[in-house]
């Protein structure tokens, strides 16, 4: 009577827990071996997956002030003509301190009171809006006073940043930080199992190497009248993704 092989079947096994993969699977693809064989055979291109966090923070070294001048008329003429020296002046005075304008952007609309149920046209309202960048962080108080003092009626944000050194020296920091700790788990994991961790087999990272960036601040004045900015650090997060090698 003939006799049919079977093929040897592949076993696979996962554990899974806070994110991490362990995987062994079989590749061979040979008969099983006799009965009365004393070997077992290894498990071949067997690997554990991990993945890692890491967040580094650096003192900011640039700075956006973004501000505007509010003119109001009767009509949208008049409204522009009462914003457009101010405008002109912040920005002049912001450049004199060092700044560099980078966006300046006009809009006119028109105002209503809605009271009483009905529309009555109030006139028109014009905004000025000045954006400026500085590398000299600590200056921001001093270019928010100045903006102001020049005719600036109010602040429409300070955001702080890291030049591209800075956040590539950063990302580079936490990248490794997190690959020692991707590979630190995948040893603890194999060790678990009587393995040891060889080379990584594919490597990723979900942040798309664009580093999160993060910044608070907080105003104040002094005793004299000017503003002070107290910026906090900015953090560069990223994320990796790691498969290695079982031996």
């Amino acid at each position: 009577m003939d006799t049919q092989s079977l093929a040897a079947i592949g076993v696979t096994a996962l554990l899974l827990g806070g994110g991490v993969g362990f995987v062994l699977a079989d590749t061979g693809g040979g008969p099983p071996p006799a009965a009365d064989s004393s070997t077992t055979p290894a498990a071949d291109n067997a690997t554990v997956s991990v993945g890692a966090d890491a967040t580094v923070e650096r003192a900011p070294d640039e700075a956006t002030v973004t501000v505007a001048a509010v003119g109001r008329g009767e009509t949208a003429d008049a409204a522009r003509n009462d914003v457009s020296g101010d405008a002109d002046a912040i920005r002049t005075e912001l450049e004199s301190e060092g700044a560099t304008v980078t966006a300046s952007r006009f809009t006119v609309r028109p105002e209503y009171d809605y009271r009483d149920g009905g529309r009555e046209l109030l006139g028109y309202v014009a905004v000025h809006t000045v954006e400026a960048e500085t590398s000299d962080v600590d200056s921001v108080g001093s270019l928010v006073d100045t903006a102001v003092d020049n005719g600036a009626d109010r602040v429409e944000g300070i955001s702080y940043s890291l030049s591209d050194e800075t956040r590539a020296e950063a990302r580079d920091k936490a990248l490794t930080t997190a690959m020692e700790r991707a590979r630190g788990d995948a040893t603890t994991l194999a060790t678990a199992e009587d393995r040891s961790v060889g080379d990584a087999v594919t490597i990723g990272t979900s942040s798309g190497g664009q580093p999160v960036v993060r910044a608070e601040y907080a105003t104040a004045a002094d005793s004299g009248g000017e503003t002070t900015i107290a910026p906090g650090p900015v953090t560069v997060e990223v994320s990796v993704q790691v498969t290695y090698e079982l031996e």
